[in-house]
């Protein structure tokens, strides 16, 4: 499988130079170029194709709000990916408004940033479950599918009676990724098993019979 190409864009170099090593451990994602404004992002961008661009959210000359409605008019198969420090439902929102297709927290561990930029890079939406810690009613309507998209992605995998090892291969998550999804599944939906589940899902209609 080819890696995704990953463009990084910071004000800080030895921010941009940590994640750039940190990507570099893994065989799938390519790091094509390190970004400290919008300039030099942009140079980037025209030279090769990008699959995920991971930026920070406040920058001196812009902020990500600001930037995304831009560089999807000009690159509309850019996937976006932010990494902030902040966990603001309402934040949050404001970013994936403006084209955002990811938020991840500068708290997580190298295994929960892999899984964002794998999400967002095959094209899925991806919020931090922090954010959803703190108010998640900001962002989920009461009315609609209270899980996230990998969440309903993981509950269809658990319904069709895959094991979490199963569903880790198949979507290159950790085993111990799959279990924490698991959990949070569970107990957003108030079920205890599989069955719990399928009923669930099946009764307001977020899979097919």
């Amino acid at each position: 499988m080819m890696p995704y190409n990953i463009a990084l864009l910071d004000d800080h170099q030895v921010v941009l130079e940590s994640f750039a090593n940190l990507l570099a451990t893994s065989d799938r994602f390519r790091v094509i170029g390190i970004a400290f404004d919008q300039p030099s992002l942009l140079a980037i961008l025209d030279q090769e194709p990008i699959d995920v661009l991971i930026t920070d959210l406040l920058m001196p000359t812009i902020n990500a709000t600001e930037l995304i409605p831009i560089l999807k008019a000009r690159y509309p198969t850019l996937s976006i990916l932010v990494l902030s420090g902040s966990t603001d439902p309402l934040l949050v929102r404001q970013v994936m408004q403006a084209g955002a297709n990811g938020y991840v927290t500068k708290t997580a561990d190298k295994a929960e940033l892999f899984d964002a930029i794998l999400a967002v890079a095959a094209g899925r939406r991806h919020i931090d479950s922090r954010v959803f810690s703190v108010d998640e009613t900001v962002l989920v309507p009461p009315a609609s599918n209270p899980l996230t998209d990998r969440e309903t992605q993981i509950a269809r995998l658990i319904v069709d009676e895959l094991s979490s090892m199963e569903i880790a291969n198949r979507l290159f998550i950790s085993f111990n990724t799959v279990e924490t999804h698991r959990k949070r599944i569970y107990q957003k939906l108030g079920v205890t098993t599989a069955l719990g589940l399928m009923k669930y899902l099946l009764k307001r209609g977020f899979m097919k019979k």
